[in-house]
């Protein structure tokens, strides 16, 4: 009896002491763990510090997605400020356009930079809910960077009587048809953009972009000829390129 009794008091003591040592082991691991989740706040701080303080690399891949990522929605519109006013632009677009684009850039058939702000303007005036979406980046033979894109706009009043204005004249019936059925349509169009860099300046040197306009407009519209007398006189091509008036 007295050598059970012995034998049981050993066994809790044992239980006690591998209590105990677990015990102690967990606050050892919370020591641990207080120990490394400084050390990790530590490293986060010295390397915010240090991407502070060291410039960044531009190169044409970063260069591109940032842009699409900046102008995803175009430019921003305010509410409050007439639709004849132009668009504004973010902070974070102008430093990029700063930072990044020659100001004297190739933009489609234009020159300067003046032409690439000028046609983010007036897509976003003249279109709601624009979408921008980067969907593939490739290298051509030459050097040159190719996005793979598709835009999303919808055609408003506003657009009848900018991009669209003949349409607008409800004296020819067939004009006031097109415009009707155009209203709230939602144009969904892939398309191609070209960058090219300048290595000794560090920026896009060139741009050229384009989208099909064509398909999706015959979708909405049903015939090749409906879809001519609609462009006949717009304000736009079907590649999704403004036609610049002069005056």
């Amino acid at each position: 009896m007295a050598e059970k009794e012995r034998i049981r008091a050993l066994r809790r003591e044992r239980q006690i002491r591998y209590r105990k040592k677990k015990h102690d082991y967990m606050l050892s691991l919370e020591d641990q763990n207080k120990i490394l989740r400084e050390e990790i706040k530590d490293l986060q701080q010295q390397r915010e510090a240090l991407c502070a303080v060291l410039p960044k690399q531009a190169n044409i891949w970063t260069v591109v997605v940032d842009y699409f990522n900046l102008f995803e929605h175009g430019l921003h519109v305010n509410a409050q400020v007439s639709v004849t006013s132009p668009p504004s632009w973010s902070d974070a677009q102008l430093d990029f356009v700063r930072e990044t684009i020659s100001p004297n850039v190739a933009f489609n058939s234009e020159q300067g930079v003046e032409a690439l702000i000028r046609n983010w303007q007036d897509l976003s005036q003249w279109f709601q809910d624009v979408h921008v979406e980067l969907e593939e980046l490739d290298k051509s033979v030459e050097g040159s960077v190719i996005a793979a894109t598709r835009t999303s706009v919808t055609i408003s009043e506003q657009t009848l009587r900018y991009v669209f204005p003949h349409l607008c004249e409800s004296s020819i019936l067939s004009r006031a048809r097109y415009a009707r059925h155009l209203v709230g349509q939602r144009l969904v169009m892939p398309g191609l953009a070209r960058f090219k860099w300048d290595g000794a300046n560090q920026c896009v040197a060139s741009v050229t972009a384009q989208s099909d306009m064509l398909a999706p407009m015959l979708r909405v519209l049903g015939t090749l000829e409906d879809v001519a007398n609609v462009f006949e006189l717009s304000r736009i091509s079907l590649d999704f390129q403004w036609r610049r008036t002069t005056s």
